[in-house]
Parts: structure tokens; C-alpha cells; sequence
């Protein structure tokens, strides 16, 4: 699709009060939507400007210029005047930002989305990058409200507001204003600082909007833990991670609470979900638990909100699942969560869970409790799950966006042929873009497949900025960005966003071990280990922790240590599932360690696993020939690993696990030189 990058002015608008109506007058709401479509639409197009999407009940537009913008802003503010019901929150920015067919992004999208946040009730508010322009325009009186510290801005912005006669913000008193200090609160973008509220409120208490102290701190941070399946019913099985994971997704949009990524609480062990444990591990304020029950025929979810901190519960409720919409169920949950959270955004995340069938919702829940799995059949019905969603409902964006994540899990595992996980990821990425291209996993999946399908870490890179862009606090993102930074010699960068990738995620298995491989590849040697370590005391079965903490080991010459966690790796290896790339870093292990002995055993079992099936990947194979000193073998298949587009093909670029004299080799660069990632 073709961008173009313009300056633009970039206008934001959403409807004060909207959540709490949709709340108590669903029918009310849609009408009100309907009102706010037919004033803005006309108005937009009668100052130029264009009208690019709606988001939830919000208004995203772009013009040419600031005057038009607004124009426009303060005509239907003006508009709404009239309307007894209709009160509307805007926000303008001018900036450069990228246009993609009918959608826009960039840092000017960004910062005019955070302008209008700031509003607590309807207002127009405008960056001092608009008031420059407009400043000598007698039809604009405009006051400002100081500086304020947005999200991923440098730099403080002075805030200004529209006080035409006939607004709402016409009515401060402004001197007074003036005369109070101005504070700016670096955690909280979604409210006005203390200071302005002080004079803001005589207007906004006459519209019911309450605001609540707490929001000036730091927000509290959310662990929840999947649903307990007491009576360990299997037809509940999907619902005791597929609802706490969509109440994780549904409540990191809202800025007054901070909650922990799934992988933080999921994998954990039993032993270690305790709220001291998890006070301990995770420094978290709230804990979320949840109990599915089924009696007499009818379903249950009990829900309790703790504080860590002392134990004591704050909240608890039981929900009937008496229909089978889980999203409503859902929807209940994070209603009644709004005010033990004391959560006061008027906005939550639009959530297309609401836009399907209830059948393809559940399938798309099972789908999801199935891609976390450890086994290619798992994988297989987690794809099915999602296809059947597809089917109920043609036109469901998240279930492509699995389906594309889900083949990338199936090629780093050789699953599948490359050919079949090309073509029906990138088929399910262009599907999930038209239908709804704010998607964040689309990029995350894209990412991957640039990077080890096309070599394109460049390409890679992109999408991966797109997708910090539409979720910026999404862990699996930084994770497998800074991967793809590292494997291209990027390390600098790659150990920022491994460790930002730490800091939303500081417990699992996906999180401490990008950290321990990124640090390995930057020869941090001493910080792979730990972070290895970390990660296999909260997870001790973990076969690749043994591993890959043994290479850390073996470059800091621990070799007795490196040899003791390869026996534990052995105790724990398995056929199957990536068991052909196991093999080989045994053999790696043992061979640095100079036992010939184990290294031929490994390398006897490995052929016979080969020989009993099929190469999952031509990397393994030029690997091996590699350590047992069979040069010209090992560049045969190097370049098999090349003509046969292998997913593997990253590690030839890695020095740190070839000897100086064959890394530098003319024969192992030709090799390089086909791969464009080292360009």
C-alpha cells in the first residue's frame, strides 16, 4: 500500500460520558453515536478536512491546515452547544505523519490522541504548533493552560484552549487560573494537573464528571492470574486463560491502572501464585483471581480483587454465564472492576470481540488457549479453532491476525513447510490489515516473517515500529524486535528493548530468555547467565534454560557448570518439537567441553533421528559438519541453507558461535553475502 508523508493537521474528538451511557442505556448510546456522526461529518467536510475513522466513540480526522482544523473544531463545539446531549472532547496537533490508504499514524497522530485526553470535559484543546498559526486570527480567543509532559515526548508542550464565547471553556476564570502554580505529571496524560482542575471544576461537577485524587500518582499496577477450574470441567478448560487474557488486553488500555503482560502470571507454578510470591516477584499492588464454576447446569465465574500489599480483599463478585456471549460476561467484568480500580477514563479500548458472533468468539478463545502449547498438534487445533472462527465470521480481524502469529510460531519450529507457513501467514497478515489495520499483532507477526522468511531486518525493523506504535506496551513486541537487532550485530539497541521487554514482563520464560540471549550475543557473558538463571528458578523444567545458560557458561569457561546443565537439559529432552535443534546444541556443548565421547553419542542419535524421518532445517545439518571440523561439508550445506530459504539462516551471522578463522573464511562470507540482512 502506498504512504506519503505529510505535515497535517490532525484532529481528535470523542464524547465525554460515553462508557458510563453505554453502561446503563446501551440503546441510547448507539443513538448518540449516531448524532455525533451526522454534526461531525458535514462539518469536517465543509472545512476540507478529511474524515479517516471512527475509534469506539471517538473521531479521527486530518486537514490541510490549521486554520481549517479549527474552523471546524470550534463550529462543532458551537453545534453541540445546541444539543442537550452532546458533549464533545477535542484535541488538535500539528505534525508530520504518514498516510497508508484511509488511515494515518505517526508521533502527530500520537501527541493530537494525548491533547485531547487531557480534556475533562468538552473543550477544544490545541498544541502551542497550532497556536502559532492561528494566534493573530481575530475569530480565535485562546488561553493557556502551561506545559504538560506526554508519554514518548522529550520535551514539555504548552497546552492552549479555545474560550470563544459560547464554549464551555469560556467560563474559567482564567486570571485566577494564571495565578496557580503549574504542574506536570510525566505518569498521568489523561487528566489536567491538579492546578487546572481547581479551576475547571465549578464547570464539569453541573455534567456529573467526577474526578478522582489518586489519578494524579503513579497508576497501581494489576497481576491476574488465569481462572482456577475447580471441578476441572474440560469444557471450561479455554475459559480459565481466555478470559483473564482478553481482561489483561481490555484493562492495559486504560492509563490509570498498569497491568502485568500474560506471560507474567501464566506459566507460573503452582507454588508461586501465592500473593506473597507474587508480591515478591513481581512488586504488583492488585492481584485479579478468578474460580469457573458449573452447577446444576448453570456457570459461574467467581472474581476477587486483593491488595498485595496486606492481603485483604477489596472486591469480589460472582457473574452468571447464562448466555454463551463470553464477551458480555466480559464487558460485566471490567465494569464492575471500574471502580475498585478507581479507573475514571471515559474510554476504553475499542474491542471487536463485540463485533462477532458469539461462536466464532469461542472459537477463537480455544484457538487461543491451544497456541500457547508445546506440541505441533496443539499448534494444529489452535489453527482449526481459528479458521472456524473465520468461517462464522468472514470478516474477524483478530482471528487472522492469530492465524498469522500462529504460523510463525510453526516455522521457528519446523512445523510445517516453509512454503505452506508463507503463504497462508501472509494471506491471514493482508486480511487481518483490510479489516482492521490498527491491529497490533498483524506487525508483531509481520516482523517475523520479514525477518526470517524474506531477510528483510529492515523491513523487519518497520513493522515492528508500527507495532510498539498501536500498542507501546506490549512485551512479545520488544521481544522480538530486539532479537531481530541482535542477530543483525545491533546490540546497543537490542539490550534497550530486551530490558524495556523486562520491565512489562519481569517473570516469564519469553521475557528472561530474550534478555539472557540478547547478552549473549553482545558478549555480556556474566548477564546471560543470570538472566538464564533467573528464569530457570521460577521455571526448573525448562530444557532450553539449561542450554542456553551452558553457552553462557562455556564462553566464561565455566566448563564444569556448562557440563552439569547439560545433563539436566538430558534428563529433560524429548522427542519432538524442535528435539532436532536440541540435539545439535548438546553436541555443540559437549564438543567445547572436550567430551568427544558424549558429543558422539549425541551426534549418533541425531542421525538416526534424521535418518528415521525427514531434516526439519539444512542449518543443523552444516552445523554439525562444522564441529566435527568437516569445513568443506559444512559450506555445501551453508549454501542449501541459502538456496532453500532456511528459517535458520540468521545463525550463520552469528559469530560468536564459529571460530574466527572460518567466520572470516572467503567461502563462509560468499555465504553471508547472499543473506540481506548484512547488508
Amino acid at each position: 500500500m502506498t504512504q506519503s508523508r505529510q505535515l497535517a493537521a490532525i484532529m481528535f474528538t470523542d464524547i465525554v460520558g460515553y462508557t458510563a451511557l453505554m453502561g446503563k442505556d446501551e440503546q441510547k448510546a448507539f443513538e448518540l453515536l449516531k448524532k455525533n456522526r451526522a454534526v461531525q461529518r458535514p462539518l469536517i467536510e465543509k472545512f476540507n478536512g478529511r474524515w479517516l475513522k471512527e475509534i469506539g466513540d471517538g473521531v479521527l480526522a486530518s486537514f490541510s491546515t490549521v486554520t481549517d482544523a479549527v474552523y471546524c473544531a470550534k463550529e462543532i463545539q458551537e453545534t453541540c452547544q445546541m444539543e442537550s446531549d452532546l458533549n464533545l472532547r477535542i484535541g488538535i496537533h500539528q505534525g508530520e505523519v504518514v498516510f497508508e490508504g484511509d488511515d494515518v499514524f505517526g508521533d502527530g497522530v500520537n501527541i493530537a490522541s494525548r491533547i485531547e485526553s487531557l480534556a475533562v470535559g468538552p473543550c477544544v484543546l490545541i498544541s502551542k504548533a497550532v497556536r502559532d498559526q492561528i494566534k493573530n486570527n481575530a475569530d480565535f480567543q485562546i488561553s493557556s493552560l502551561g506545559n504538560y509532559e506526554f508519554k514518548n515526548v522529550e520535551d514539555p508542550m504548552e497546552i492552549f484552549v479555545l474560550s470563544n464565547p459560547g464554549t464551555e471553556a469560556s467560563k474559567l476564570e482564567l486570571n485566577e487560573f494564571r495565578r496557580k502554580p503549574k504542574r506536570s505529571n510525566r505518569r498521568r496524560v489523561a487528566i489536567i494537573s491538579v492546578a487546572v482542575i481547581a479551576t475547571l471544576i465549578t464547570i464539569f461537577l453541573t455534567k456529573n464528571i467526577f474526578l478522582n485524587a489518586e489519578n494524579s500518582t503513579t497508576p497501581k499496577s494489576l497481576a491476574i492470574l488465569p481462572f482456577d477450574n475447580l471441578q476441572g470441567d474440560s469444557s471450561l478448560l479455554y475459559l480459565s486463560n481466555g478470559i483473564p487474557e482478553n481482561l489483561i488486553n481490555r484493562l492495559s488500555s486504560f492509563e490509570d491502572i498498569r497491568v502485568f503482560a500474560r506471560s507474567a502470571t501464566f506459566n507460573l507454578a503452582d507454588s508461586l501464585r501465592s500473593i506473597s510470591s507474587l508480591k515478591r516477584l513481581l512488586d504488583t499492588d492488585l492481584i485479579l483471581s478468578g474460580q469457573l464454576v458449573k452447577t446444576q447446569g448453570a456457570s459461574y465465574i467467581n472474581c476477587q480483587l486483593v491488595d498485595a500489599s496486606n492481603q485483604n480483599q477489596i472486591w469480589g463478585r460472582k457473574f452468571e454465564m447464562s448466555d454463551n456471549d463470553i464477551s458480555l460476561i466480559e464487558d460485566s467484568i471490567v465494569r464492575a472492576l471500574m471502580n475498585p480500580l478507581k479507573i475514571v477514563s471515559d474510554v476504553s479500548a475499542d474491542d471487536q470481540n463485540k463485533k462477532v458472533a458469539p461462536e466464532a468468539y469461542e472459537h477463537y478463545l480455544k484457538g487461543r488457549y491451544l497456541s500457547y502449547g508445546s506440541t505441533p498438534e496443539e499448534s494444529d487445533n489452535a489453527l482449526a479453532h481459528f479458521r472456524e472462527a473465520i468461517q462464522i465470521e468472514p470478516a474477524y480481524a483478530k482471528a487472522y491476525a492469530a492465524i498469522s502469529n500462529e504460523k510463525v510460531i510453526q516455522s521457528l519450529f519446523s512445523t510445517a513447510s516453509k512454503n505452506e507457513i508463507v503463504n497462508e501467514a501472509r494471506l491471514a497478515i493482508e486480511a487481518a490489515k483490510a479489516l482492521d489495520p490498527d491491529l497490533a499483532e498483524i506487525y508483531t507477526s509481520e516482523g517475523a516473517l520479514k525477518f526470517y522468511i524474506d531477510w528483510n531486518w529492515q523491513g523487519a525493523v518497520d513493522s515492528y515500529n508500527k507495532a510498539l506504535t498501536l500498542d507501546p506496551g506490549n512485551a512479545t513486541i520488544y521481544i522480538r524486535y530486539s532479537a531481530t537487532l541482535a542477530a543483525v550485530g545491533r546490540y546497543e539497541q537490542a539490550l534497550k528493548l530486551a530490558d524495556k521487554a523486562v520491565s512489562l514482563d519481569p517473570i516469564s520464560i519469553s521475557s528472561l530468555h530474550n534478555l539472557g540471549w540478547v547478552n549473549l550475543l553482545a558478549n555480556n557473558f556474566e548477564q546471560s547467565a543470570d538472566a538464564f538463571g533467573k528464569a530457570l528458578e521460577l521455571h526448573p523444567n525448562w530444557v532450553w534454560g539449561y542450554i542456553k545458560q551452558a553457552y553462557a557458561y562455556i564462553f566464561l569457561q565455566e566448563y564444569d557448570k556448562a557440563l552439569q546443565n547439560a545433563e539436566k537439559a538430558q534428563l529433560l529432552f524429548k522427542d519432538g518439537w524442535g528435539s532436532e535443534l536440541l540435539q545439535i546444541t548438546l553436541i555443540f556443548i559437549y564438543t567445547k567441553c572436550n567430551q568427544p565421547e558424549k558429543a558422539d553419542d549425541v551426534t549418533k542419535r541425531f542421525l538416526k533421528y534424521v535418518s528415521e524421518g525427514s531434516l526439519e532445517d539444512p542449518w543443523d545439518l552444516s552445523y554439525l559438519y562444522y564441529l566435527r571440523g568437516d569445513y568443506q561439508k559444512a559450506i555445501e550445506w551453508e549454501q542449501k541453507v541459502i538456496d532453500e530459504k532456511s528459517l535458520m539462516a540468521y545463525h550463520l551471522n552469528l559469530p560468536l558461535f564459529y571460530d574466527k578463522l572460518f567466520f572470516e573464511s572467503p567461502e563462509h562470507q560468499q555465504i553471508l553475502k547472499q543473506l540481506v540482512y548484512t547488508n
